[in-house]
């Protein structure tokens, strides 16, 4: 049995960009990225209490993680997504956590 992960991943926009912008952005990203992927196991986008956002996603191992990432750079869609994000923060950190459970 494969350990599903888990990554949080900030977001902060780029200088510019609205929540409008990422929801639309996310949408397409979903529909054209994720949905394709069976590694995805779910995917949450939720804003933070300091205005920024956060994508948190399940991903049914860390060697699945570890090539949809890969793919993320070569897809246009994906790049369409990252856009309009602001990478220039050096604390914008994610990192693989270990999926103890999943509850509904």
């Amino acid at each position: 049995m494969q350990n599903p992960v888990t990554i949080l991943a900030p977001i902060k926009l780029a200088a510019g960009k609205t929540e409008a912008d990422l929801m639309a952005a996310s949408e397409k990203f979903q529909a054209g990225f994720v949905n394709k992927e069976p590694g995805v196991l779910r995917r949450e986008l939720v804003r933070t209490p300091d205005g920024n956002y956060m994508d948190i996603v399940q991903f049914r191992s860390a060697e699945d993680a570890g090539d949809i990432m890969e793919k993320e750079k070569k897809s246009e869609v994906c790049l369409s997504f990252f856009a309009i994000m602001d990478f220039s923060d050096a604390d914008m950190d994610m990192g693989i956590h270990h999926t103890l459970a999943t509850y509904p």
